[in-house]
């Protein structure tokens, strides 16, 4: 059954997350544009039952309704939100804030708590605590982009990646936290190569179960191709591998819609054969007039990765916004679960969608039929989708997130999907 966790619209761009010490609580995000006259203030809900029912909330605003930070800064909107939660019950929600008037943004992590009471991410007990801020002069033309969040729970340590513009330029940098985000690191690591400033975005960032950390972004190349790349660090950020690409070029998403779209990847690391576990990547490309969902993964800590396969098991239409989750549970660690938006069904181009998924019991050897998760999504004209899905999955269960129409009217969406 498709549930609808939140009230208010228009909203895009969602990303959740499961509790991994109990598969029942989960804390998803997305950019809604319902307050001060549709800009963009993250939204997040949170359910105790596996989904069945949620409750929802705003970050922490101030009385006009403008997105606070807990550096006494008051912002016009924030976005790009991705939620994280680690073993000991934190919870960790990134989202991009900025000011349109004067030129400021920062890119902040809010960090609140799992209580027993089921008061997921209680909004008065939430921090949002600055990664990078660029507040002191606002013609130094510097931007953040992009983030993404990911815990290691072997260490308690927390990791965030983004792109960070300077002018004309750009790169993927990476800043830790030791104390469960209350603080981050004074001077965040570029880990994308040099010589590819100005051609990266969309990176996603992952910790295997031995505290390797990994990190995958885009490379844009000219005649509208691109390559996802990786670097990982074996020493807890302090250094980071050459970035190497693990795709061959393929062919950046180019099919007609009012809505942008990407191919970026989704990442995820789960349990496998090696103790640095089994890396799987989901990512969108071309393929001539149809558009495909391509997969591959590493069992050897991201030194080598398989050859692209195609998850969607028809060319009729166009698929974007791919997700990936791998199951961590110790008696569901074969299982890799995949989402995308899919316009296979649309009767006018792509203005309608479904969300379909695609099920691997063996860890990415093979892969089920896809699956139609939703009657038939209406984004009418809308100029916007989102950039991103995301999917989380523990014990056997699985937790698409996805908005329902984006710009037209949408609102966050998911389902609890259960193999048999």
């Amino acid at each position: 059954t498709v549930v609808t966790p939140t009230t208010t619209a228009p909203e895009a761009e969602e990303h959740i997350a499961v509790d991994p010490n109990d598969s029942s609580y989960l804390v998803a995000a997305i950019s809604d544009f319902f307050l001060r006259g549709g800009y963009n203030t993250t939204k997040y809900a949170y359910s105790s039952n596996n989904g069945t029912s949620w409750n929802q909330s705003f970050v922490p605003k101030n009385g006009e309704d403008y997105p606070v930070t807990s550096d006494g800064k008051s912002w016009e909107a924030n976005s790009d939100p991705v939620v994280a939660i680690d073993n000991l019950g934190n919870v960790y929600l990134e989202d991009l804030y900025f000011n349109g008037s004067n030129n400021y943004n920062g890119l902040y992590v809010c960090v609140g708590g799992i209580v027993t009471t089921g008061a997921i991410f209680d909004p008065s007990g939430i921090t949002c605590n600055a990664v990078a801020t660029n507040t002191t002069d606002p013609n130094t033309n510097v931007d953040e982009d992009k983030d993404w969040i990911a815990v290691d729970n072997s260490s308690g340590d927390v990791y965030a990646s983004w792109t960070h513009f300077v002018g004309n330029t750009d790169y993927i940098m990476v800043s830790k936290s030791t104390n469960h985000g209350a603080s981050w690191s004074a001077t965040p690591v570029q880990v994308s190569d040099s010589a590819l400033n100005g051609a990266v975005q969309g990176s996603q960032i992952a910790v295997g179960p031995d505290g390797t950390v990994y990190v995958v972004f885009q490379v844009y190349y000219v005649g509208n191709q691109g390559a996802q790349y990786l670097t990982k660090s074996t020493d807890g950020g302090a250094t980071w591998s050459a970035s190497v690409p693990i795709t061959p070029l393929y062919k950046r998403l180019s099919f007609n819609s009012t809505y942008r779209k990407d191919s970026f990847a989704s990442l995820a690391v789960g349990p496998g054969t090696t103790s640095k576990g089994t890396i799987y990547v989901v990512y969108a490309d071309q393929v001539k007039r149809s558009s495909s969902v391509e997969f591959i993964r590493s069992t050897d800590g991201g030194n080598t990765f398989s050859s692209p396969v195609a998850l969607n098991d028809t060319t009729s239409g166009q698929r974007l916004m791919p997700s990936v989750a791998a199951d961590n549970d110790n008696n569901y660690g074969s299982q890799v679960h995949t989402s995308w938006f899919d316009t296979r069904n649309s009767t006018n181009g792509t203005e309608y969608y479904d969300i379909y998924v695609s099920l691997s019991k063996d860890r990415g050897t093979s892969f089920s039929t896809n699956q139609r998760v939703t009657s038939l999504i209406d984004a009418g004209q809308a100029s916007f989708i989102g950039d991103y899905g995301g999917e989380a999955a523990l014990s056997g269960s699985a937790h698409p997130v996805w908005t329902n129409g984006g710009f037209n009217n949408g609102k966050l969406q998911t389902a609890t999907l259960t193999p048999q």
